[in-house]
């Protein structure tokens, strides 16, 4: 059961709440399931020349600010991709979900991001 849209503040330039809550399948994948919901989680361009969820681009970067244990943990080549990123910080596409977590969209991440 998600919480009403309302309950929660409103980005003030695009109107969408800056919070949402979503009750999910167990072991579910975060990409398909916000992008479900209509919630992008790509940054820039990247939104429109994205690899579609196959772990090829890089850009769909998440933060697990809460519940890290719940999500599936870091392949290899995700810790090579985000290596020089938080620990928490994830690829939505690789990320299955098999607790509560609190995922903040779009985090800040550094240029070697987006150099390789």
């Amino acid at each position: 059961m998600s919480a009403p849209a309302s309950s929660f503040p409103h980005n003030p330039a695009s109107g969408q709440p800056l919070a949402q809550k979503f009750q999910l399948p167990y072991g579910c994948n975060l990409r398909d399931e916000l992008i479900s919901r209509g919630i992008n989680v790509y940054q820039s361009v990247t939104r429109w020349t994205n690899c579609n969820g196959k772990q090829l681009c890089g850009t769909c970067i998440v933060d697990v600010v809460e519940g890290i244990e719940g999500c599936t943990r870091r392949s290899l080549d995700e810790a090579s991709t985000l290596r020089e990123n938080p620990e928490t910080y994830k690829l939505a596409c690789i990320t299955n979900l098999y607790g509560d977590v609190t995922v903040k969209l779009m985090p800040k991440v550094g240029a070697a991001q987006w150099t390789r």
